[in-house]
């Protein structure tokens, strides 16, 4: 029997949750994500249901109840973070230190993804959702809305986080992530062995930033990364 995962895209309807840089919402962040997580996980073999499939209002009882009554295996609350325009960074809650195995799974396979400004880590809170919820739940603030730098994220790196998302649920549950190869899972053969195809993940005129993008790509397991400098003409 297939394992049972209940997405809840935080707010919706009459309660936008925050609101953010060029006035984005929230509640349409979250179920953005929220469905990309769903199809994600379908792929995986997966039951899959949503606490709102659109732009209605749920109270935070209905949320609980229809995880509860439907009896899934896991709660993933999907939130965005606001504060003061200068906070920012990803952090992801569960109730207690002893039932935070599903936070800090997610938590983990979203930094992988290097979708964040700020590693803010695991914590514990007694949000509603957490509390109320019979099987194991987590909630992950993906970023701060009200900050430029998240924001952007929020907007241009969804995939990534929703993957991110989807990699820690099935962690948790003791499923092997299969990427989804988009060719029937056939490896294309290769055509020349002696052509070899560059890939490059960004330009910079200034080298400190240039640095840090190689920093990145090597914590993300890319150890042949290396830096190439040259004039532009």
């Amino acid at each position: 029997m297939a394992k049972k995962v209940f997405i809840d895209p935080g707010h919706g309807g009459n309660d936008s949750g925050a609101v953010g840089v060029d006035k984005l919402l929230e509640k349409n962040i979250n179920l953005s994500v929220a469905k990309k997580v769903k199809d994600l996980l379908i792929k995986q073999g997966l039951e899959v249901k949503l606490s709102r499939e659109s732009d209605t209002t749920v109270s935070l009882e209905q949320r609980t109840t229809a995880a509860n009554n439907w009896k899934a295996d896991c709660f993933v609350s999907i939130h965005c973070n606001a504060y003061n325009t200068a906070a920012h960074g990803i952090e992801t809650f569960s109730y207690t230190e002893s039932t935070s195995n599903l936070a800090k799974d997610v938590h983990s396979e979203v930094i992988k993804t290097g979708a964040y400004t700020v590693n803010r880590g695991t914590k514990t809170a007694s949000f509603y959702v957490l509390k109320h919820t019979n099987m194991r739940a987590a909630l992950i603030e993906l970023a701060f809305i009200d900050n430029k730098e998240d924001a952007k994220i929020l907007t241009t790196r969804q995939d990534d986080l929703a993957l991110g998302v989807a990699k820690g649920i099935c962690k948790y549950l003791g499923i092997e992530y299969k990427p989804d190869s988009g060719s029937g899972g056939e490896i294309p053969p290769v055509v020349d062995t002696n052509t070899f195809y560059r890939v490059v993940c960004g330009s910079f005129n200034n080298r400190v930033y240039a640095e840090e993008r190689v920093e990145e790509l090597k914590q993300l397991g890319y150890e042949d990364t290396f830096i190439i400098a040259y004039t532009k003409e």
